[in-house]
């Protein structure tokens, strides 16, 4: 699941501090001790060395300091650098079912120079205020079964060669959630999140682009999370994070973890919304009252789902940016959703994990590219349009269907679609007007005309046609052949 700003750093920390269920009915020094070891179990011999963990009992909780500021020096290389972090304390409590009860309040800041792939100069910087946290973390699964998480305000900077990019938000909020899954031993998650006065700038050599938003909300879940066999997976990726290369018998090992952890999940689904959105590039601002993005994932690796929707509501453009006479055709309110239902992600993933990684190229090119087809099985595929809207001054549709075909054939596709228009009529007349001053819009007028005589009209008013469009270019509406 995706994590926003405000708790990425408590949950990774948490994460590893109870990588190692502690059994600690009441707090005592015996008790501190256990956790520290816990803790410091899965971290470099440097950081141990100087310290940069330590736990203290109080009366009824831990206190554990996360002295970061140590780490500085510590792993500086050509590549990266780190300048600031700061130190974070956590204080964790025992509660029932072996759960921890984890809170705090912290500041939090950190900076750091160093170059990239390509040898650019680059730099990042982030700060947030008033982390506080209050959730119940699972040792089984390390992570959080439950919690709720607010900041105050935060900034992100980062520079890779002439590239900038500068994020600002004025406070967050987060709330997670966790019931048992359908499958033995999985959980089922479920987060929702609000940043308020979100603030984006990029410059770039072509063009700088300001995003400005008075809220992003967030509604992600996650189904049939194989929690405790992924909890398994980090550990073991968190143990071997300092070794250059693993050996045959981890990479074998490493397989294992992977095979068991599969699926990662049943589902995934997560929405995002921009309220009050704007979009500058230096010269013009495009608006809307809401823009909207959606991902779904379902279904087993075999015969996976994968839907993605984006729309928007309000939409305007600025003055000039558009002839008037194109005016009323510019969309004001979009609703799309695609998905591609039977796709095969075990195939793939087979391969990666039967690959022999002691060879130099571990996967050859014919078995890459025959990974990407895999993934389709037959080479055939079919993209599903669940119900899509488009309106604008002069036209409202509807649209739903499916296209298909096969990788093999590119030229052979199939359509199927329903389009439903409302006031038809209206949007002729557009056209028709839009003719006067453009003679390729008075061609689709005559094309607008032939199609409105094929129309059904359903209960609501609105035109119905159903289209079918075969492999070999035939088209049918509404069980009319069309004589091209």
């Amino acid at each position: 699941m995706r994590l926003n700003l405000a708790t990425a750093s408590a949950v990774a920390i948490a994460a590893a501090m109870f990588h190692q269920p502690v059994q600690a009915a009441e707090v005592n020094e015996q008790g501190a001790k256990e956790l520290q070891g816990s803790l410091t179990k899965w971290l470099p011999e440097k950081a141990v060395e100087k310290g940069v963990v330590a736990v203290t009992s109080q009366s009824d909780k831990y206190q554990i300091l996360f002295d970061l500021p140590k780490l500085m020096g510590l792993y500086d290389t050509p590549q990266f650098s780190l300048k600031q972090i700061t130190p974070m304390t956590l204080f964790a409590a025992p509660a029932d079912g072996g759960l921890w009860k984890v809170d705090g309040t912290n500041d939090f800041a950190m900076s750091s120079t160093g170059k990239d792939l390509e040898g650019k100069d680059s730099s990042f910087s982030y700060t947030i205020a008033k982390i506080a946290y209050n959730g119940l973390f699972d040792p089984a699964i390390s992570y959080f079964r439950s919690g709720d998480f607010t900041s105050g305000a935060g900034t992100m900077a980062m520079t890779v060669g002439e590239e900038k990019m500068d994020v600002g938000f004025s406070g967050m909020n987060y709330t997670l959630s966790s019931v048992a899954g359908a499958g033995a031993n999985t959980v089922d998650f479920r987060a929702t999140a609000e940043i308020r006065d979100y603030k984006q700038n990029m410059e770039t050599p072509q063009a700088p682009v300001e995003i400005v938003a008075e809220s992003v909300t967030a509604d992600v879940g996650a189904a049939g999370v194989n929690a405790q066999k992924l909890r398994d997976l980090y550990v073991f990726i968190a143990e071997k994070a300092t070794k250059e290369k693993l050996d045959p018998a981890e990479i074998e090992a490493m397989k294992g973890h992977v095979r068991g952890a599969l699926p990662f999940f049943t589902s995934i689904d997560e929405t995002f919304e921009l309220r009050k959105l704007k979009v500058n590039n230096g010269q013009e601002t495009v608006e809307a009252d809401a823009g909207t993005y959606m991902l779904k994932i379902s279904g087993p690796l075999e015969a996976t789902e994968l839907g993605i929707g984006f729309g928007a509501t309000g939409l305007s453009l600025p003055p000039g940016l558009v002839p008037p006479m194109y005016a009323p055709f510019v969309p004001t309110v979009t609703d799309i959703q695609l998905s591609a239902p039977n796709l095969n992600l075990q195939a793939p993933i087979d391969v990666m994990l039967n690959a022999d990684y002691s060879k130099e190229k571990p996967i050859s090119d014919a078995e890459a590219a025959a990974m990407g087809l895999s993934v389709f099985p037959g080479g055939a595929y079919t993209v599903n349009i669940g119900k899509s809207v488009v309106t604008a001054p002069s036209y409202d549709l509807e649209i739903s269907g499916k296209v298909s075909g096969s990788l093999m054939a590119p030229d052979r596709v199939a359509v199927d679609a329903v389009i439903l228009a409302r006031d038809f009529d209206k949007t002729m007349n557009a056209v028709q007007e839009l003719g006067k001053a453009d003679p390729q819009a008075m061609q689709a007028f005559l094309g607008m005309t032939m199609v409105k005589g094929l129309a059904k009209t359903d209960a609501d008013g609105r035109s119905r046609w159903e289209v079918s469009v075969d492999q070999n270019r035939k088209v049918t509406i509404n069980g009319n052949l069309l004589p091209f």
